[in-house]
This record gives structure tokens, C-alpha cells and sequence, in this order.
């Protein structure tokens, strides 16, 4: 298997590994100053981390792949954009919904309480939409 070590790949993994050496200094020694009680660095060290081992295998799995597989064809921007479109109307109907049915059933919704619901809905809403119309445009 060969990899590829041009400048974009080289830079993205610099960037995971300088975000790992963030969270282990954070995580040495932002604590010692504020006190080992307090948890919020533990967190944030924790967070930049786990970002950096991401964009490590990001970058490792990027590697393996050509330049020319990583640009998208005309077909599949198409369907993205029109699973976007109508993941975004899916997410209005939804918040339209969910304030009609707390107005008329005197419900006490909190738009916070369910904003990551409706969050979670227009995401699976585009997943699905553009697996079906990548699918369906596949047998037509």
C-alpha cells in the first residue's frame, strides 16, 4: 500500500499531532496552577486530545486514496445538495410542529429542551435522504 506525502496530508497530521501535545500540556499543566479540584481542563485537554487522534486516522486513511478519488463527481454533489434542501424543509416542518402541538396542547416545551432532538432529526433526515437518492438514482 502506498501512501501519499504531499503538503495537505503533511499539514493535517501536524495539525492532530500539535493537538495532542495541546491536551497533554493542558492536561500537565493548566491543572497545577488552578488546582486539581477543578475538572474543566482535565476536559478540555481530554477533548483536544481525542480531536487529535481523530485527525490523525483522518489523515492515515486520506493517504491511502488518490487524488483523483477524493474529487466528487457532478452526480454526487447533486444529490447532496437536494438531500440537504429537503433535509432543511424536513427541519422546518419539524420545529413548526413540535411549537404547534406545545401552543394548542398547553404543553410547557422549553425550545432548548428539544433543540437537540430537532438537531438530531434534520441529521438523519440528510443521512437517509441522500442514501435514498443515491440509491435510487442508481436503478433509474
Amino acid at each position: 500500500m502506498k501512501l501519499r506525502k504531499d503538503k495537505d496530508i503533511l499539514q493535517f497530521s501536524g495539525m492532530g499531532l500539535g493537538l495532542i501535545l495541546l491536551g497533554i500540556i493542558i492536561l500537565w499543566i493548566v491543572p497545577d496552577v488552578v488546582g486539581r479540584t477543578w475538572t474543566f481542563p482535565y476536559v478540555i485537554g481530554g477533548i483536544f486530545i481525542f480531536a487529535g487522534i481523530m485527525l490523525i486516522i483522518m489523515s492515515l486513511c486520506t493517504t491511502t486514496m488518490t487524488r483523483e478519488d477524493l474529487i466528487q463527481d457532478e452526480r454526487f454533489v447533486r444529490i447532496t445538495e437536494k438531500a440537504g434542501y429537503h433535509a432543511f424543509w424536513i427541519l422546518l416542518v419539524t420545529m413548526v410542529l413540535v411549537q404547534l402541538i406545545a401552543m394548542f396542547w398547553r404543553l410547557n416545551l422549553n425550545y432548548k429542551s428539544v433543540s437537540p432532538d430537532i438537531f438530531m432529526v434534520g441529521i438523519f433526515s440528510f443521512i437517509i435522504l441522500r442514501w435514498y437518492y443515491n440509491r435510487r438514482d442508481d436503478i433509474v
